[in-house]
C-alpha cells in the first residue's frame, strides 16, 4: 500500500500514524477548511490564517488504514475510524463499518496508473474526518452529498460521462437489495417512467424523490442498450 516516499511523508507530516504489515494505525491531527461558495476543501498549517468564508475546524481521531481482501464494495484501502457511530448518515458502509470515502466512479482517480496514497490521504481521508466533525457541530454533511446504497450509486452515475463505465454501474446496483426493483425499472420501455417507486426506502415517486437517480437510470438504461448489455 505504501512506497518508501510515502512512508517517508507519512513519517515528516503525521508521525503518529505507525504502517505495519498491509495497514497503518494511529492518530492524527488536522485542521482543515471548506468554503461552501468557492466548494474548495484547504487542509491547513498550524499557524495559518483561517480562509475568509470558510468553516475552519480541527480534531484528532484514532484510525486504521488497511487493504481490502473483500473489494466489491470498494478497491481502495478501507478506513476505520474510532469514537464515531458508523451510521450511514455519517456515510460508513453498514457491510464493514468502512467510511465511504468516494463514489466508485471516482475511484480510478487514486488507483490508475498505480496505487496514490498521498492524493487518497489528503483528498479522502482527511476531507471525511473534517466532514465528521462538521457534522458533529451542524448536524449535516458539509457539502453535496449522494444518497445511501443503488439510489446514491446511480446519483453518481448521473455524471458519469463514459458509457463503459455501465457494466461496472450494473454490477455494482446488483449487490443492492433494491435489485429487483432496479432490475424491473431498467427494463420498462421506452424509458424508465418517473412514477416509478423510488428505489430508496420512502417508496415515493422517483422523480420527487430522488430526481438525480432517474436521471443516472435513464442514463445507464441508454448507455446499456447503445452497447448491447442485456439487463440479467
Amino acid at each position: 500500500m505504501l512506497k518508501e516516499s510515502d512512508e517517508q511523508w507519512l513519517h515528516d507530516t503525521h508521525p503518529a500514524l505507525i504502517p505495519a504489515g498491509n495497514s497503518i494505525t494511529g492518530a492524527i491531527e488536522f485542521r482543515a477548511s471548506y468554503g461552501q461558495q468557492s466548494n474548495r476543501f484547504s487542509i491547513l498549517a498550524d499557524h495559518a490564517a483561517d480562509p475568509i468564508d470558510a468553516v475552519t475546524l480541527s480534531d484528532a481521531f484514532q484510525i486504521r488504514i488497511e487493504e481490502r481482501s473483500d473489494k466489491s464494495d470498494s478497491r481502495l484501502p478501507a478506513l476505520y475510524v474510532q469514537g464515531i457511530d458508523p451510521t450511514p448518515e455519517r456515510h460508513f458502509n453498514q457491510r464493514d463499518k468502512s467510511a465511504c470515502l468516494c463514489s466508485p466512479f471516482d475511484e480510478n482517480d487514486f488507483l490508475e496508473p498505480e496505487f496514490q496514497f498521498r492524493p487518497f490521504f489528503e483528498q479522502l481521508v482527511i476531507p471525511f474526518l473534517y466532514g465528521q466533525v462538521f457534522c458533529s457541530s451542524k448536524g449535516h454533511w458539509p457539502w453535496a452529498e449522494y444518497a445511501h446504497g443503488a439510489t446514491g450509486i446511480l446519483e453518481a452515475y448521473s455524471k458519469v460521462r463514459d458509457q463503459n463505465r455501465a457494466q461496472q454501474c450494473l454490477q455494482k446496483l446488483a449487490q443492492d437489495m433494491s435489485w429487483p426493483k432496479i432490475q424491473s425499472a431498467l427494463r420498462q420501455k421506452p424509458y424508465v417512467k418517473g412514477h416509478t417507486p423510488c428505489f430508496c426506502l420512502r417508496m415515493d415517486q422517483i422523480r420527487r424523490c430522488h430526481p438525480v437517480a432517474l436521471e443516472g437510470a435513464l442514463r445507464l438504461q441508454r448507455d446499456l442498450r447503445a452497447l448491447g448489455i442485456p439487463i440479467p
